[in-house]
């Protein structure tokens, strides 16, 4: 695998990492501005049903007091419990829309995390000390076991796209790669490039 292979791939990736960053960030201002509008029409609509609220409790006292005009006390009174009815509807919907809004924004706050993680990592997520890796076939090249993180490094011998690996150690950041210490189903052990593998066999 030639070095400008690697560093091709590797700026890439991190274009890639943060176009999806970017794009994650986005998506979380503009749910969290939904929400506030939201909440702002909540607020409103709390602020009504109590209104609403006060003046049953004002019609209810009438009609207790006023037996003998009960026909537009009624009328009152049916009024205002529409109008309470109508507002608690589009409150519990308000809510809804909350709730759904805030579950999409925690959902996208813990994609944002994942890719944080995943970058830390060697920009594929779900990479971990005694976690399994492959090596990717994308290319259809091997990949250089060395005896230590960093280009420099000597160059034991190259692992077969498909590789079944075990993370023993890292990520150690080097040259502009995130090393890890793997050990192959045969016994070798060595430092890869964490870029070039995957955690899923392809």
């Amino acid at each position: 695998m030639g070095l400008g292979n690697l560093f091709g791939k590797d700026k890439d990736k991190k274009d890639d990492e943060k176009s999806e960053q970017q794009k994650i960030g986005e998506t979380i201002k503009g749910l969290s501005d939904r929400i506030y509008e939201l909440q702002k029409q909540l607020n409103q609509r709390n602020a009504e049903i109590d209104k609403l609220t006060m003046q049953l409790s004002e019609a209810q006292q009438q009609v207790d007091t006023a037996r003998g005009a009960a026909g537009a006390e009624h009328l009152a009174l049916s009024a205002t419990q529409d109008a309470l009815r109508d507002a608690q509807a589009r409150m519990r919907e308000l809510e809804a829309q909350i709730a759904q809004l805030a579950k999409e924004k925690a959902e996208a706050e813990t994609k944002s995390a994942g890719a944080v993680i995943a970058e830390m990592a060697g920009g594929t997520a779900g990479m971990a000390v005694g976690a399994t890796a492959w090596v990717q076939k994308a290319g259809g090249k091997g990949l250089r076991r060395r005896g230590a993180p960093g280009l420099n490094s000597e160059v034991h011998d190259s692992l077969a796209p498909g590789t079944q690996l075990t993370l023993l150690e890292g990520p150690v950041a080097a040259d502009g790669y995130h090393w890890w210490r793997i050990r192959a189903a045969d016994g070798r052990e060595g430092w890869v490039a964490g870029e070039e593998l995957v955690t899923t066999p392809e």
